[in-house]
């Protein structure tokens, strides 16, 4: 589906829902929060329709998923009843569906359906929750999160890089950090750039092991902490990661065919026994490549 498509079919199901709630007497609980919520919301759903990776944003620590859950508090500081939340949780849900029927071109596909009722819950989940406990999210640890991607953020990453050193000096096991430096051609800030590391952050978050801890470390920067892991492993999973996400952002438009995606990295204890160290080496290994140096 192109952009230009999506955006009118998101207007068209934004118009549908208001008509709905106008005729089912919910009105009183329209507006600009509500439509807002309701435009991010369809566009994510469209998205994962077309796309099985993008249902990780309506998942805990998704874009989707939070977006619903502030809206709850929000609902909650003014004082919507809950009844009125979940009517406005089932508007939104028949709107889309009504949509999906009313597809000449439709197929009927049961794995796309269960992705949107996966969406669905997903955004009851988290509006439910934190209409209940006024927070966006129930993650214990959402302080130490990056707000964009919903992978974990610098602080994080390197409190746990320095627990794995200590970890692997104790047990004489490697550990190595992996680098990914995402070449951007958006304006810093802009949607399309938040866009873009929402996707990368998604197909990192797919394919890297249970075992190991993401983080985005800069702006355009993410790492991957593999724990018990050699160099030349790393190296063989560093570029299964960066094939993927090559393969993955074409998709995202035209606009993210020339994205350039640089990996480097740097293992305990060949090339530094100190947190600070291998994250220098490994910034350093991306330099080198760039260069050409050995």
């Amino acid at each position: 589906m192109s952009s230009f498509s999506q955006k009118r079919n998101v207007k068209k199901l934004v118009q549908a829902l208001r008509k709905s709630m106008t005729e089912d007497k919910s009105s009183h609980v329209w507006d600009t929060d509500t439509e807002r919520l309701a435009e991010s919301l369809y566009d994510g759903m469209l998205a994962c329709v077309e796309d099985e990776l993008y249902l990780q944003e309506f998942l805990p620590y998704g874009s989707m998923y939070r977006l619903a859950g502030e809206h709850g508090v929000r609902r909650r500081n003014r004082n919507v009843p809950i009844e009125s939340v979940m009517q406005e949780h089932i508007a939104i849900r028949d709107v889309f569906w009504e949509y999906r029927r009313n597809r000449s071109d439709k197929v009927h596909d049961f794995a796309v359906e269960k992705r949107v009722i996966q969406c669905f819950n997903g955004v009851l989940q988290a509006t439910v929750q934190a209409y209940q406990t006024r927070e966006p999210t129930m993650d214990v640890l959402d302080p130490l999160r990056d707000p964009l991607t919903g992978v974990f953020n610098s602080l994080y990453f390197q409190t746990r890089l320095e627990e794995e050193i200590k970890r692997s000096e104790r047990y004489l096991r490697d550990v190595t950090v992996v680098l990914m430096h995402v070449d951007s051609v958006f304006d810093p800030g802009s949607e399309e750039e938040a866009e873009l590391m929402r996707a990368v952050a998604r197909v990192l978050r797919r394919n890297s092991r249970a075992s190991d801890i993401l983080a985005r470390l800069e702006a355009n920067q993410f790492a991957v902490l593999m724990p018990e892991t050699r160099s030349e492993h790393a190296e063989l999973a560093a570029a299964r990661l960066k094939n993927q996400v090559a393969e993955y952002l074409p998709g995202m438009g035209e606009g993210f065919t020339e994205i350039g995606i640089e990996v480097g990295l740097a293992s305990y204890p060949e090339h530094g026994e100190d947190g600070a160290v291998l994250l220098q080496e490994a910034s350093e290994s991306i330099m080198r490549e760039d260069s050409g140096g050995d």
